[in-house]
C-alpha cells in the first residue's frame, strides 16, 4: 500500500474521476450559474455521455464518468441539504 500523501490522493482521485479534483469542482461551481442547467442537468449529461462510452466499448472511461455523475450528486446534496 502507497503511504498517504497529497500527491498518492491525487493520483488516486485522478484514477477514480478521469481529471483532477479542481477540475471537477470548477464544473460543478460553473453549472450552479443561471441558466447552466444546475447540478441534475450536469450529471444527467455526465451519465449520457458515460452510455455512450458504453455503447463504443470504452469501459474505464465510463467508469469514470459514473464516478463523476456520483460526485455531482453528492455535491449537489450537499449544497441543498448540507
Amino acid at each position: 500500500m502507497l503511504p498517504d500523501t497529497q500527491h498518492n490522493r491525487e493520483q488516486a482521485f485522478e484514477h477514480m474521476y478521469g481529471m483532477p479534483k479542481e477540475w471537477l469542482d470548477e464544473l460543478v461551481e460553473d453549472w450552479q450559474e443561471p441558466l447552466m442547467g444546475g447540478l441534475t442537468m450536469l450529471a444527467m449529461s455526465i451519465l449520457s455521455d458515460a452510455q455512450e462510452c458504453i455503447a463504443v466499448g470504452r469501459h474505464e472511461t465510463a467508469r469514470q464518468y459514473i464516478n463523476r455523475a456520483k460526485y455531482v450528486i453528492k455535491q449537489q446534496a450537499t449544497i441543498c441539504c448540507g
